[in-house]
């Protein structure tokens, strides 16, 4: 079951602070990058980009990345309070509509090639992970383990990061989905029944203008 969490301004990218349990986003129009705590409350300005689509957490290191919907497109890192900002990868050839850090590694999807590629934190070392031939339809990604969820179009799909097998449907809305984010919830309750292996589900609408929460329990 979905609840509104808080509504915003043409929401594109999301992130969860399991620590603080701040929510962050991206508004893609006015270029604000926000955050809120998870029930909605407290919602706080931190910047304006250019365009900022995507965004995720590096949790250790306490640093925030994004991307924009820009030609070339760069990826930028902040702090959690949205100093120190800096281009991390710069001259690339495609908006960047997913983004998403995992072992050391950054991952994003270029959105116009549908080609996942991944890089060292300090934008070294790039490389394509896989192309899922999925022209300007791919949005946001989030890697668990060795698989990566991404939005295409209406769907959530799912897929193996180190090999090439073919992507599988998990969700399916009637809204272009253009925002995911997975993270544990150890058994702890949070609104809905909960198990070990479970995980919550936010997603972003730009139609409707809210972010929403359901959950999913991961294969």
């Amino acid at each position: 079951m979905f609840e509104n969490v808080v509504s915003t301004s043409y929401p594109f990218g999301i992130a969860f602070d399991s620590v603080n349990n701040h929510l962050y986003w991206t508004e893609l129009s006015s270029g604000r990058i926000q955050r809120c705590n998870m029930d909605g409350s407290n919602v706080t300005f931190l910047l304006i980009g250019d365009r900022p689509t995507s965004l995720t957490l590096d949790k250790k290191n306490r640093w925030l990345y994004y991307g924009q919907q820009s030609l070339p497109s760069k990826i930028f890192r902040t702090n959690f309070d949205g100093m120190d900002k800096r281009v991390i990868i710069e001259n690339l050839p495609s908006y960047v509509y997913g983004i998403d850090v995992n072992v050391k590694r950054l991952y994003w999807m270029e959105f116009q090639t549908g080609d996942l590629q991944s890089a060292c934190f300090n934008g070294s070392d790039v490389r394509t992970i896989v192309s899922t031939n999925a022209k300007s339809k791919n949005w946001d990604i989030a890697t668990d383990g060795d698989f990566i969820f991404y939005t295409s179009s209406n769907k959530i799909m799912k897929i193996s990061k180190s090999l090439q097998h073919n992507p599988t449907v998990v969700y399916t809305d009637t809204d272009i989905i253009n925002g995911i984010l997975l993270y544990k919830q150890n058994g702890v309750k949070y609104g809905f029944g909960t198990k070990s292996n479970s995980a919550v589900l936010y997603t972003s609408s730009k139609k409707t203008g809210k972010l929403m929460q359901s959950s999913y329990y991961i294969n």
